[in-house]
């Protein structure tokens, strides 16, 4: 049949492959409902190119997905080292960067079709690519079914990513209008009119009736199901026992395997006949799935059972088989003992993918259909189920199935394996966010092996990691002295192991010991332990990158802190740790909080507390983007600072709850309502404050409760950093504390300095401060309270505090894009702004990216015309 009324989107598609070969690559999504026409428009597309390398990958049915399936139907085509790679089931950060060099090298048109079906793999080499492949030589088309009830989460967010990424473009395909339809019915006798209505436009049913010339009593299928049984209506029973294999198959059947099966010629020529049929490079497969899905649904009650145990049986002649279709029809067979042995398989086959959702669905599957009296198979089942619901952030099902583990793990006499399960479920109860069941299933882990650990033995190693496990809690506890003693012992015990896992865990540790201590060569030991080539990147790894930038951010370094989250966020992407990457997402909101950038603070704070389970990721999420609403003036303040505090609590970390206490303390200064839970706050200081690396959380503790007037905390914590702003602040030099923060880069604990100077010419150059950084309600505070005081001349809030732009500036790179249309230079404007100059460089490159030019000049002129800033100079005014 003739395509029509598609030739906008043809153009559309020719355009993106013509800037694709002049280096310029794109992701195009053909979207639309089911038959109409998305595939066709694709292949059309395809088969009007000349000489283009046109590479056709697709996405089946199955139950659980194949890992990479679109990647593998092309493997070969694409050659090495990409087929290399997939073959042998390396990390798929290394399939992602070698496909990416293969499409900017090649000039392709690579196409996933059916979208819908795709596994989480898939999906997330097609969001690697997005941001990518604008450098690339190659066209990525995809076919899109967008009236599926409920996509996936990983859909949805590469969905979303499509909307957003310039490279990038979705193309929604309509119905057929009624012109259409008479087009394709020309002189056959059906009204095109009660056909489009029948219809509504839809592109496979039309074609379905007008090649069937309509039906020879007038009447028209009442459904697309009816249309396409009528094509089935005169086949001979091998021919229709093959239409309902391949109803069955939820994908295409190999040629090789149609003697297997007992296929010979005349089904297939019927089916040809037919016009069921069709054929790629997998194998035989009908038409469109819509025709698959009619056929399927007629085949009678119990009769796939049948024809499912026929399919597995054919296909375990072949060589290789994939274990994904393998297990789709041993269950359609309702086979046990081969959906038990094949699950397994797939499941390993898709965590190497990185398919962790699909592979904790097949390890599920084999563990549902495992013999009651296999119980060590269980018990490793079990273990990496949960490792995969761990990694899918479904903790409390990960937690669930270690101890399932621990159940099988007993019931072998295995104690081995009950500790290493007892330890992995410590670490998750952790991350859950109940510290105290941690700590009693690690020591249960310790206690099974402490007399049964022989060096070298497997029990050696599983009590190292257990020791390694007890040091990381203790460390995360302030409790330095314990952690270095557990991780000597651990040492020990694992002393002969060659275990990497291990020792890249007793390194983190040992270094972040060293950091809370005050060691000054322990962040370089620290970065030299987890900075390590991309091959080699783990979860350990990412683990310690986490707890680095933390410190980083405690300690004050926030320029450290931001390189070290610009190097390790995107490693925790590319090797599916997500959380990990909730974690380090939250602390980077910490890091913008500290330097003034609130929009991009609570942006990463919402996002986390929107997208992450995970107790362990809301901590500072939830107090940043309760600071920052408090702050405005913005009544969800409560609740969030709240959930901070709880959160705190349950973990009962140091390094958590002082900050908890100190955002407790300030909306307590700013609103005046009385907290009872600050009646501890100085227990907590005492306790909490006084242990290795907490100094200063501890100064911003004691120095809020000064700012209460509580004459209970009003000495300098006994571990109060030896200098820096805390200290001076204690001390009473409110303007050296205020000069501190300054140097430091962070505006607002400035501001709040000066304002604790308290001179009117120091309240006021914060109030300056305070109105950049449109903390509304703290700016409000302060002349209220310089009014009370008899303070004249108190400048009024600015009236021009819009901060609309339409060029996606955060507020504060609204603020430096005025100054720097003023003529100011970058340390200019870190005096003006009480930033430091490299914060204000970094804003300075950020603005020109988002402006898209490529001199202050430029950004001065484009500021002016999106009204942003005004054509005129000011003259600098030095900070007080």
């Amino acid at each position: 049949m003739e395509l029509l009324e598609r030739s906008d989107e043809l153009r559309l598609l020719d355009r993106a492959w013509q800037e694709a070969r002049a280096g310029s690559g794109s992701v195009v999504v053909l979207a639309g409902e089911s038959g109409i026409g998305k595939t066709s428009l694709a292949r059309s597309f395809a088969d009007g190119l000349r000489d283009a390398e046109v590479l056709w990958g697709v996405c089946d049915p199955l139950g659980v997905p194949r890992p990479l399936g679109p990647l593998h139907d092309v493997a070969a085509d694409l050659g090495e080292p990409v087929a290399g790679l997939l073959a042998t089931g390396v990390p798929p950060h290394e399939i992602h960067r070698a496909l990416l060099d293969t499409l900017a090298a090649r000039s392709l048109v690579l196409v996933v079709d059916d979208l819908q079906w795709a596994d989480e793999a898939t999906i997330d080499l097609l969001r690697f690519l997005l941001r990518r492949v604008a450098g690339c030589r190659s066209l990525v088309l995809t076919t899109h079914r967008d009236d599926e009830p409920d996509p996936q989460p990983a859909l949805r967010a590469l969905l979303g990513d499509v909307a957003r990424v310039p490279s990038a473009q979705r193309v929604e395909l309509g119905p057929l209008s009624v012109d259409a339809v008479s087009a394709l019915v020309g002189e056959r006798g059906i009204d095109p009119v009660d056909l489009h209505r029948r219809t509504r436009g839809n592109s496979f049913y039309v074609t379905e009736i007008v090649s069937r010339g309509g039906a020879p009593d007038g009447e028209l299928p009442t459904s697309v199901r009816d249309a396409v049984l009528a094509r089935t209506a005169g086949l001979d029973p091998t021919a229709r026992d093959l239409a309902d294999l391949l109803a069955c198959a939820s994908g295409p059947v190999p040629d090789t395997l149609l003697p297997a099966l007992g296929v010979g010629l005349p089904p297939l020529r019927a089916l040809d006949g037919a016009g069921l049929l069709a054929r790629d490079r997998r194998g035989l497969t009908f038409r469109h799935d819509i025709c698959r899905l009619a056929v399927a649904g007629a085949i009678p009650p119990g009769g796939e059972v049948a024809l499912h145990r026929r399919m597995v049986d054919a296909l375990e002649t072949l060589p290789d088989p994939d274990p994904a279709v393998l297990v789709h029809h041993a269950l359609g067979a309702g086979d046990d003992g081969r959906v038990f042995r094949y699950a397994g398989r797939a499941g390993r086959v898709a965590t190497a993918a990185g398919a962790h959702t699909e592979s904790a669905r097949f390890f599920a599957l084999a563990l549902e259909h495992a013999p009651p009296d296999a119980a060590a198979a269980r018990a490793g089942l079990e273990e990496m189920l949960a490792l995969e619901l761990f990694l899918t952030d479904r903790l409390d099902d990960a937690i669930a199935a270690c101890r399932r583990a621990v159940r099988w793990w007993r019931a072998e006499g295995d104690l081995d394996g009950a500790a290493a399960a007892y330890e992995a479920r410590a670490v998750f109860e952790w991350y859950n966010a109940a510290r105290a069941d941690a700590d009693t299933h690690v020591a249960t882990a310790v206690e099974l092996l402490a007399d049964r650990a022989a060096p070298g033995s497997r029990a050696a190693t599983v009590l190292g990691h257990a020791l390694a496990t007890q040091a990381f809690l203790a460390v995360q506890d302030n409790d330095v002295a314990t952690a270095r003693a557990l991780h000597d012992r651990a040492r020990i015990v694992a002393d002969g192991a060659t275990d990497e896992r291990l020792e890249v865990r007793l390194r983190v540790v040992d270094g972040i010991a060293a950091m809370m201590a005050g060691d000054t060569t322990a962040r370089e030991q620290l970065l030299d332990a987890v900075d390590v080539p991309g091959h080699d990147f783990r979860v350990e790894h990412s683990t310690g990158w986490s707890n680095l930038a933390n410190l980083d951010v405690e300690h004050r370094r926030l320029d450290a802190a931001a390189k070290a989250l610009e190097h390790s966020l995107p490693m925790t992407v590319h090797w599916e740790f997500p959380l990990c990457y909730g974690w380090q997402r939250g602390v980077r909101a910490r890091l913008h909080l500290e330097r003034g950038d609130w929009d991009e603070a609570r942006r990463d704070a919402c996002a986390v507390l929107r997208e992450s389970a995970a107790p362990l990721t809301h901590t500072w999420p939830y107090l940043v983007d309760g600071l920052v609403a408090l702050r405005r003036g913005d009544a969800a303040a409560a609740a969030a600072v709240d959930r901070g505090w709880d959160l705190a609590v349950r973990y009962g970390d140091p390094l958590r709850l002082l900050p908890a206490v100190s955002a407790l303390a300030e909306r307590q200064w700013l609103t005046g309502i009385p907290d009872p839970r600050l009646a501890d706050a100085a227990a907590i200081l005492a306790d909490a404050g006084s242990r290795p690396g907490t100094a200063w959380s501890a100064g911003e503790l004691a120095l809020w409760l000064r700012r209460l007037g509580r004459e209970d905390a009003t000495s300098v914590p006994p571990v109060a950093p030896p200098d820096g702003p805390y200290r001076d602040a204690l001390a009473g030099d409110h303007r050296r504390a205020a000069a501190g923060w300054g140097a430091l880069g962070a505006p607002y604990e400035q501001a709040l300095a000066l304002v604790d100077a308290g001179e009117p010419a120091d309240v006021f150059a914060a109030l300056e401060i305070l109105d950049r950084l449109g903390a509304d309600a703290v700016a409000a505070k302060v002349r209220r309270d310089l009014r009370e005081r008899g303070v004249t001349g108190v400048p009024s809030r600015p009236r021009a505090a819009t901060r609309a732009n339409p060029a996606g500036l955060t507020e504060r790179q609204v603020d430096v894009v005025r100054l720097v249309a003023e003529g100011l230079t970058n340390a200019e404007i870190a005096a003006r702004l009480f930033i430091s100059e490299k914060t204000a460089d970094h804003h300075v490159s950020a603005i020109l990216g988002k402006l898209g030019v490529a001199t202050r000049r430029e950004a001065a002129a484009a500021a002016r015309g999106l009204g942003i800033a005004h054509d005129r100079r000011r003259t600098p005014r030095t900070p007080v």
